[in-house]
């Protein structure tokens, strides 16, 4: 990739303990292990570190991208442009609730930093005792990608129980962002319409807090543990993107793509999970995978999905992966 911004003074930011480098793959980032390079790459481990590095990037007109658990995206073969900001910033803690600011609810807050992982915040709740994400206890990806996707499982959803999030706004400034102005869809909200991603500068959110209520500890575990052994049984162990696509109204997209005969369906180093139809996983090497998996060999298979359940029963499956990067 050629580089695009040679006039940026890249050793600034050391002065806030942050390092930036140039070319680096980006593919071991991700849960398919695919994708190009980053023009530039830094790694932030403190919200500190995303707001100043968030701001120096804004004052010097360097588009940026927000690298967290790296599942459902596809980063593209070219790589992305600009600077990529890999978020791990992962603290989680319990609060009590302000009973000042919020009168009419005692329910204590889970707090959890955007590069955290959602299975281990979902998982932080269950052994205090919280209820309201234990759905999320086998969710791959990070608090960051799922408050901006709405990211749910086994009828449990993140605008449920989320509060509201700390946010680096398009002034740059930090606002608490309320549920409601998520504006949640399925899988969707206002800060994730836009595709294909691309560095830019838009908002970033450093921290959420879910409102959890107190429950039987033991039920909750039970629950938590039903929904890891479910996951373990029923999804691929191969690297993947996670859910390929959105379910439709009313039906489910790995039962559409299985109906259509795709499982196995393979493009290059990728194929149609034999275990589940609405993920895309490489091919093992015990079936002729060699590891030379592309987003691109993924992109065509995605594309004859969607060809084939058109074909064949009039639906057009709209894609829960986002794609990243130049395309």
């Amino acid at each position: 990739m050629t580089p695009t911004f040679t006039q940026v003074d890249l050793t600034a930011p050391a002065a806030f303990g942050v390092s930036i480098t140039t070319g680096t793959p980006l593919a071991t980032y991700t849960t398919m292990k695919v994708g190009g390079p980053a023009e530039l790459f830094a790694v932030v481990n403190h919200t500190d570190q995303l707001l100043k590095l968030v701001r120096w990037a804004r004052r010097v007109e360097l588009p940026y991208f927000i690298l967290g658990g790296g599942s459902n995206m596809l980063i593209s073969d070219a790589g992305i442009r600009g600077l990529v900001i890999y978020n791990r910033c992962r603290q989680v803690r319990i609060d009590p609730a302000p009973c000042c600011v919020y009168p009419v609810d005692d329910r204590p807050f889970l707090f959890a930093e955007s590069g955290a992982a959602l299975a281990g915040v979902a998982r932080a709740g269950v052994r205090a005792g919280l209820t309201g994400l234990e759905w999320a206890v086998s969710v791959p990806g990070t608090v960051g990608g799922a408050v901006m996707g709405n990211a749910g499982a086994y009828g449990g959803e993140i605008k449920d129980s989320l509060a509201y999030a700390w946010v680096i706004d398009a002034d740059g400034e930090v606002v608490e962002m309320q549920v409601e102005e998520f504006d949640y869809a399925y899988r969707d909200s206002s800060l994730k319409r836009r595709k294909p991603l691309r560095s830019a500068f838009n908002p970033v959110i450093l921290s959420a807090n879910f409102r959890l209520a107190e429950g039987d500890r033991d039920e909750i575990e039970r629950r938590a543990a039903e929904v890891l052994q479910h996951r373990r049984a029923t999804q691929p162990v191969e690297p993947s993107l996670g859910s390929v696509f959105v379910n439709p109204p009313g039906d489910f997209a790995g039962r559409l793509v299985e109906a259509a005969g795709l499982k196995g369906a393979r493009s290059g180093g990728v194929e149609v999970s034999r275990q589940h139809a609405n993920f895309i996983v490489r091919v093992p090497s015990g079936r002729g995978g060699v590891g030379a998996a592309t987003a691109t060999d993924v992109v065509r298979l995605m594309e004859r999905i969607r060809s084939s359940v058109r074909d064949s029963f009039g639906i057009e499956l709209t894609p829960e992966v986002q794609l990243v990067g130049e395309w």
